[in-house]
């Protein structure tokens, strides 16, 4: 059986080599061949000069993403330093506040 196999695939392999020498005995399909082939260069630069755009691309974004987050960061710690302000603000106004009335009920 395994013999039978073999011979099958031999043949199929045999068959396949002549189509393929016929093709390429025809001048025009030869041409055509050349032709796809030129193409196909022509499409995978084309290719790599769009893909290193894109990656150029990409990293210009990220440099920005990148920015935009640490001038969220120093905002947002400005916005906390600016509320601890407000709060101790508050407290010394109290503190005065208190300071007064005690020296009001001391007179």
């Amino acid at each position: 059986m395994a013999d039978s196999s073999r011979k099958t695939d031999l043949e199929n392999l045999i068959s396949y080599c002549d189509d393929l020498s016929r093709v390429l005995k025809d001048r025009k399909d030869m041409n055509n061949l050349a032709y796809c082939l030129q193409q196909s260069q022509a499409l995978q630069s084309s290719c790599d000069t769009h893909s290193s755009e894109v990656q150029s691309f990409l990293q210009d974004y990220q440099r920005k993403i990148d920015e935009c987050k640490e001038k969220t960061e120093a905002a947002i710690s400005k916005v906390v330093v600016d509320v601890e302000l407000d709060q101790l603000e508050r407290e010394l106004h109290e503190e005065l506040a208190k300071e007064r009335l005690l020296m009001e009920n001391m007179r």
